[in-house]
């Protein structure tokens, strides 16, 4: 899960932690009920601490661990597969009851059942409530009478360079609650991660398989990022990134209120890279008539596509209702004594196609 961008290579941070059994979950986490009014907290004029134990003091408790479990057929055999990652609690509802959680997409995607766990032990069944891919952000809820601690967000734009920051998460899936230290190495990083461009704080302090979701804190106490992504490279240390709180909220509220995030559009096709970096449309989803099962995606107005993340990016810069160029290169399936590949036209297809808002 890894894509090369900026200076090196960069990865996000949830860790697997098994792979076991035969029997399938029955279990499914789906879209919850939209519920508006939700509190959650932002900073006005807060304390400096004098001293990293009382921030932790202060925040550690709504940092909580989440596992995940999710079906995987290999072989004609069904397996379940287990992962881990962090989260945020950063919202309550009016009668506090039911809490939010802030974690990363990559941290539940395709996950069958979802369970969070509070610092103290206490273990839950958590509901997804919505996912954002292209911001890696995701929302599940916990339902709990007693009054949990709730994180305040931060303002990120007003971070600075050289400021100490507190990164507190689940690492390798097993040592929940783990604080590191360090300090705001940089901000707005254009970084590839996976198949998306993301503007992310970067930071120094340890980040590990795991640690995706968790809490990046000022010295304030404010949370003002989420962990999300790490340098992949042996050779490199303490370039870690965060999604920025600002983002991170504004991106949070949207999917507890709408389900989805404004502004996200999709050309209603689904595809996939090949080796070489081909795109290619693997279902059209009746969406768009004009794409075809097959085709090669060779540029969406006039910007080239060599791979997932250039067509992500294309689709990104367009906004709901716009018409754009779509050129590809018709194909077919051949078999062959070597297998199935595909065979593109020598002559592209252009047409236009209208990018439509993700929908629920």
């Amino acid at each position: 899960m890894s894509r090369s961008g900026g200076i090196k290579n960069f990865t996000v941070c949830a860790t697997a932690v098994a792979l076991s059994g035969f029997a399938c979950v029955g279990c499914g986490s789906g879209t919850g009920e939209r519920i508006t009014r939700v509190t959650s907290y932002v900073s006005t004029d807060s304390q400096v601490y004098s001293t990293t134990a009382e921030v932790v003091n202060a925040v550690a408790d709504s940092v909580v661990e989440i596992r995940t479990e999710s079906v995987t057929t290999k072989w004609g055999m069904q397996y379940v597969v287990s992962g881990a990652g962090s989260g945020v609690i950063v919202a309550h509802d009016a009668d506090f009851s039911t809490y939010y959680v802030v974690t990363n997409n990559h941290v539940i995607e395709g996950a069958n059942q979802i369970r969070v766990s509070l610092r103290c032990g206490d273990a839950y069944d958590a509901e997804l409530i919505a996912t954002d891919v292209r911001g890696d952000i995701a929302v599940v809820s916990i339902k709990e009478k007693q009054t949990l601690n709730v994180a305040v967000w931060g303002n990120s734009d007003h971070l600075r360079i050289g400021e100490d920051l507190i990164a507190i998460g689940n690492p390798l899936g097993s040592l929940g609650g783990t604080v590191t230290k360090g300090i705001l190495s940089a901000t707005e990083r254009s970084i590839s991660v996976g198949d998306h461009t993301m503007t992310l704080l970067q930071t120094d302090t340890a980040i590990n398989p795991g640690n995706s979701g968790g809490g990046l804190f000022n010295m304030r106490g404010e949370l003002v990022g989420v962990v999300n992504a790490k340098t992949s490279d042996e050779e490199v240390e303490g370039i870690c990134f965060a999604i920025p709180a600002n983002t991170a909220r504004a991106i949070c509220d949207e999917l507890i209120a709408d389900g989805v995030v404004a502004g996200r559009v999709t050309l209603g096709i689904e595809v996939a890279q090949m080796s070489d970096g081909v795109v290619y449309v693997t279902e059209t989803n009746g969406a768009n008539a004009d794409f075809k099962k097959y085709d090669k995606v060779y540029s969406i107005n006039g910007k080239r596509i060599t791979s997932l993340l250039t067509f992500n990016d294309a689709v990104a810069s367009l906004s709901p209702d716009e018409t754009a160029e779509a050129v590809v290169y018709r194909g077919t399936v051949q078999s062959s004594f070597f297998g199935t590949t595909l065979s593109f036209d020598a002559q592209p297809t252009t047409f236009t196609v209208t990018a439509r808002q993700i929908s629920k």
